[in-house]
C-alpha cells in the first residue's frame, strides 16, 4: 500500500494485535490522525491542501484505541485483536 505522500505502509499480523507501519516524511506529529471505523484505519494528515486520507482495510476486527508512536518520520500503530 502506499500513502498519499509517496511513502510505504506495511502491516503486520501478530498473534494480539495488528502493527502499521507507514513512512511519512515531512508530516509533523501535531498533524496526523488516527481513527478506526469498523474494519478500516484511516490515517489523516497535513492541513488546508496538503490534507490527505489513506483508508486501510484491516480484514480483521480491532479494539480499543490505537496506540501510536512517531518518530524520524515513521508512524508506528498498534491495534489489539477484537
Amino acid at each position: 500500500m502506499r500513502f498519499g505522500f509517496h511513502s510505504g505502509v506495511d502491516i503486520f499480523n501478530e498473534a494480539d494485535r495488528l502493527q502499521v507501519i507507514a513512512e511519512m516524511p515531512g508530516v509533523k506529529e501535531d498533524e496526523i490522525s488516527v481513527v478506526v471505523q469498523g474494519l478500516t484505519l484511516n490515517i489523516d494528515t497535513g492541513e488546508g491542501e496538503r490534507k490527505v486520507r489513506q483508508s486501510i482495510n484491516l480484514g480483521i476486527p480491532v479494539k480499543g484505541t490505537p496506540r501510536t508512536h512517531y518518530r524520524n518520520g515513521i508512524l508506528e500503530i498498534n491495534l489489539p485483536k477484537a
